[in-house]
């Protein structure tokens, strides 16, 4: 009686050649051009990791920001100094495509990802996702997600102090210490809430007389614009608007221009707001009603946050960065920052 024919020798009468199991794995994922995805530990799970580590997500959404190509710009000179792919993120501030970017990127097995998040309450699914596939998972902006690998956060007490501190002081000087102020929040994140509240309390410790009128959350200028809109028609004699962001300022400055207001009334309107994107520190060195900005080193934070998502990856430190604040402003000092900064972006 003969032996049974074995699994080699099946696929060698099937194919016409003789094929091991590994060759049979490795020609499939060449065949498909994908990745198939296995149990960890598996001949799968092992090609998926080789193929794929060498690559970081930076999940940055706001890509209609101003500040986004010049993060962008940091995290390229980043990615190319420590050898990763960079895969950039085309939500547009979508919480739904956001959420799709994300599990496709787990789902490719990439080394890390490191988000600025839609909505802290959809990330822990994802987070125990990306472990679950040795996928690193770092929080940008935010100290918020539990269970992070690491993160690249802001100094927003001290951003806030600083333009919160000048807004009042400008109330003082300008309008003898009485002001009506708005707020253009983001509530549902920590850099929004501390931007915000501490830039409020900063301003009426230095201008008690500066009562908050309106609120309304926005972000950035296609939103700021219709709800400052609003906010004029109520409140006609608004003379502060801070902002979440600086590409609020923009819409926020745009709304209020098409008031037609004198030069009278523009010189008695503030507008400031924090990230230190280009189009607002020139606003602001241009003389107009975008007075401040508490400004960041964009460049700087795109590479730190490439920089800790790849150190997350190879086992280095630091994976925790907090960045500080510096002030632009109509100030002599706050005008030398902001063509400090606008000469280093290049």
């Amino acid at each position: 009686m003969t032996d049974p024919p074995n699994h080699d020798d099946l696929l060698e009468v099937l194919t016409g050649r003789r094929m091991n199991r590994r060759s049979v794995v490795l020609g499939a994922i060449g065949a498909a051009g994908a990745v198939v995805i296995g149990p960890a530990g598996s001949a799968l799970g092992a090609t998926r990791r080789v193929a794929n580590t060498k690559q970081i997500a930076f999940a940055q959404p706001d890509t209609g920001a101003s500040i986004w190509n010049v993060l962008m710009k940091g995290a390229k000179i980043a990615a190319k100094k420590r050898g990763y792919q960079l895969l950039e993120s085309h939500a547009n501030s979508q919480l739904d495509a956001q959420i799709n970017e994300l599990n496709t990127w787990i789902a490719q097995g990439i080394g890390g990802v490191i988000v600025l998040p839609l909505d802290n309450n959809s990330m822990g699914p994802l987070i125990k996702k990306a472990h679950a596939a040795g996928v690193k998972f770092l929080d940008y902006s935010d100290k918020a997600l539990p269970g992070v690998d690491g993160w690249v956060i802001f100094n927003n007490p001290q951003g806030a102090q600083q333009v919160g501190t000048y807004a009042g002081q400008w109330v003082n000087k300008t309008l003898g210490g009485k002001a009506e102020v708005a707020l253009l929040t983001h509530e549902i994140q920590v850099t929004g809430r501390q931007r915000i509240h501490g830039g409020i309390a900063a301003l009426q410790k230095v201008a008690p007389g500066a009562k908050v009128v309106a609120k309304h959350e926005a972000v950035l200028s296609a939103d700021a614009l219709p709800v400052v809109q609003s906010m004029l028609q109520a409140h006609p004699n608004l003379n502060v608007i801070l902002c979440i962001a600086d590409d609020g300022c923009l819409g926020a400055e745009r709304a209020f221009l098409q008031t037609n207001p004198s030069k009278a009334r523009q010189a008695q309107m503030l507008i400031a707001g924090w990230d230190g994107s280009v189009p607002a520190i020139q606003k602001v060195l241009s003389g107009s009603t975008i007075r401040a900005t508490g400004a960041l080193d964009a460049i700087g934070i795109g590479e730190a946050s490439i920089d800790a998502t790849a150190n997350a990856i190879e086992g280095k430190k630091p994976v925790d960065i907090n960045f500080p604040y510096v002030l632009v402003s109509q100030s002599p000092a706050g005008i030398a920052t902001g063509k400090k900064i606008l000469k280093e972006i290049g």
